[in-house]
């Protein structure tokens, strides 16, 4: 067995390599061997120098991850934020302004239907009461053709008679003035009605047409504009529900990334811990070399020395243990779940890439992009029918100027009719004074009269198609065209508004969602990159397992004595001050029972934590 040369060591300075020691003190030579060679303590010496360094280097490693882990967590968070702020956009009280909107234009579209009805039927009776006024007019032309020829035949026989030829003659004239006025009179009313129905047939033409569409399939515009209302709910909830679930699988990760942090703050426990070892067997050496176990205490004799020796080295072999386990219980249990959030993000990635539809130009574009798309067809769909409608209420203003001259006209008729009839009056009372009378002066005179009477009973047939013309008109100018163009307005405007409102929550929702996936893009990567940076430990095992077993190696030369209950006390006393953390505290306790010290001793509370709360990772 080969003696270690007993060395005098000076106290640990903080940082200094566990190998730079002074040569023994040749004074120190005549105390008792120690049981431990020169080889086992000079590898013992250069596995702990390894040891030290590793647990130094490490740190910096660690919290290195522990600043990349904060960073990912701080992104995830923004990841997180971002979509619940896109959710906010689209359940925001905007949105349902835009829903209320579209159903006010709904409602609105439901009213112009009943008014385009309405005007539809009102033009059918304007027809009727045109068509009425027409077949009118056309019999008071014929009425004063006939008349006119009367008048000619008046004339040509008034010209031959011998008698009365002074009296008639002024009465044919007259009469043919008065025809002639009425043909005026009637080809006017006649052109004027062709005008009317002119105006009528136009408007009837694109009343017909714009029904036409319905009733070839286009839906109605209330049908589309409830139709987008119930889609943009749709699209909300439906936004609402995806945006939840990747809000939520966000929170998960984060949480999950928080809870790592949280976890390696172990190392920093385990790091000092390891540092309390290292120190304890710097006073394993120190035992070893001079009996002493402090540079200021008296040396240990025989049994006790050796008997303290192997306490020692059982002890750093049971913290070592724990330590070894602790690194890779808490390191696997990272890797573990680092490896599970990287398959998580990829997930949550996936989801989040959902909330987008690619277009050609592969750029994001949600669910309310392709909603306000639905709504610009609906818009062209409301525009197109727009020229429709100022086609109509043109047309329909044209049959209401061009039909109010007519009332006047049938006033004109009806004079006429009066004055002819009170001519033929006179013309047979001035043929009954010739002589034995004159049957054909008095057969014009009752034509006239007859003729006069059909000219006023189709006068009267114009004036009834007429008023019923006017009063369509009226109801047309009055109330429905007004009506129509109110709703047409509101709708309009509604709709401007509601597409306003759609663009900005779909350009608030991009904004967000880019953002979101801006900050998501590579979250993945990152974690399996700080995975691979938390490896030291794989080392750091290793060389805490050679060092256990090189302590292992020294226990077969220590042989188990008794202690003194006094040296027993010197020494758990002064080991005691080292073990100030829980788990270390536990193990430095359990070493110690059985050798014989007093109960008080053992059940005394640990010295005050002095943990580096400075030095923790986060």
């Amino acid at each position: 067995m080969i003696r270690c040369p007993v060395r005098r060591l000076a106290p640990l300075k903080d940082g200094e390599p566990i190998m730079a020691r002074t040569a023994p003190s040749p004074a120190s030579r005549d105390l008792d061997e120690a049981m431990l060679t020169e080889t086992q303590t000079s590898s013992l010496r250069e596995l702990l120098a390894l040891v030290h360094q590793w647990n130094v280097s490490s740190e910096a490693v660690y919290l290195g991850a522990g600043n990349d882990l904060q960073t990912l967590h701080r992104r995830i968070g923004t990841v997180r934020d971002s979509i619940r702020q896109a959710t906010e956009a689209v359940s925001s009280n905007e949105g349902d302004k835009v829903e209320t909107l579209l159903g006010e234009a709904a409602s609105s579209a439901g009213q112009l239907e009943t008014l385009a009805g309405e005007r539809s039927r009102v033009l059918r009776v304007l027809a009727e009461g045109v068509t009425r006024a027409s077949e009118g007019a056309s019999a008071v032309a014929l009425v004063f053709r006939l008349l006119d020829y009367v008048v000619l035949v008046a004339r040509t026989h008034v010209e031959g008679m011998t008698q009365a030829r002074d009296v008639l003659v002024p009465f044919t004239e007259h009469v043919h003035e008065l025809v002639g006025s009425g043909q005026t009179v009637a080809r006017a009313l006649d052109a004027r009605v062709r005008t009317v129905q002119g105006h009528i047939a136009e408007s009837r033409a694109i009343d017909a047409r714009v029904g036409g569409r319905a009733m070839l399939g286009e839906a109605s515009l209330a049908f589309q504009f409830r139709s987008l209302n119930r889609r943009l709910s749709q699209e909300r909830d439906s936004a609402a529900t995806s945006r939840e679930a990747a809000h939520r699988s966000f929170s998960v990760i984060r949480d999950a990334v928080g809870g790592i942090v949280m976890g390696l703050q172990f190392h920093d426990i385990a790091r000092q811990r390891l540092e309390h070892t290292i120190t304890n067997l710097e006073r394993l050496f120190l035992l070893a070399e001079t009996g002493q176990l402090t540079h200021d205490s008296a040396p240990m004799e025989g049994r006790s020395r050796t008997t303290a020796l192997r306490r020692i080295a059982e002890l750093e072999i049971a913290q070592l243990s724990s330590l070894t386990e602790l690194y890779d219980t808490k390191m696997g249990e990272v890797h573990a779940n680092l490896d599970v959030l990287a398959g998580e993000i990829v997930e949550s990635d996936r989801i989040l890439s959902s909330l987008f539809s690619e277009d050609v130009g592969k750029t994001g574009k949600s669910a309310i992009a392709v909603l306000e798309a639905e709504a610009t067809k609906v818009r062209e769909r409301f525009e197109r029918g727009e020229d429709d409608r100022r086609q109509l209420d043109a047309s329909l203003h044209e049959c209401v100027e061009a039909a109010g001259p007519l009332i006047s006209m049938t006033d004109e008729l009806a004079s006429l009719e009066h004055t002819l009839r009170l001519a033929g009056f006179n013309a047979a009372v001035r043929a009954a004074h010739v002589d034995s009378g004159d049957e054909t002066i008095g057969y014009i005179a009752r034509e006239i009269r007859e003729q006069a009477t059909v000219a006023k009973t189709q006068a009267d047939l114009v004036r009834e198609g007429i008023e019923m013309a006017v009063s369509a008109t009226g109801e047309l100018e009055g109330t429905i065209l007004p009506q129509i163009a109110g709703f047409e307005t509101q709708i309009a405007q509604g709709f401007d508004t509601a597409s306003e409102i759609l663009a900005r929550i779909e350009a608030a929702c991009l904004d967000r969602l880019r953002e979101a996936a801006l900050n998501a893009r590579g979250l993945d990567e990152r974690i399996r990159a700080i995975a691979s940076m938390m490896t030291p430990h794989v080392e750091g095992c290793a060389l805490m397992r050679r060092t256990i077993a090189q302590l292992q190696a020294m226990l077969v030369d220590l042989p188990d004595d008794p202690i003194t209950p006094e040296e027993a006390l010197r020494l758990h006393s002064l080991l005691a001050g080292q073990y100030t953390m829980a788990e270390e505290r536990a193990i430095f306790e359990a070493s110690f029972r059985g050798i014989g010290l007093p109960a008080s001793a053992i059940s005394a509370p640990a010295p005050a934590a002095s943990d580096d709360i400075d030095d923790l990772l986060f």
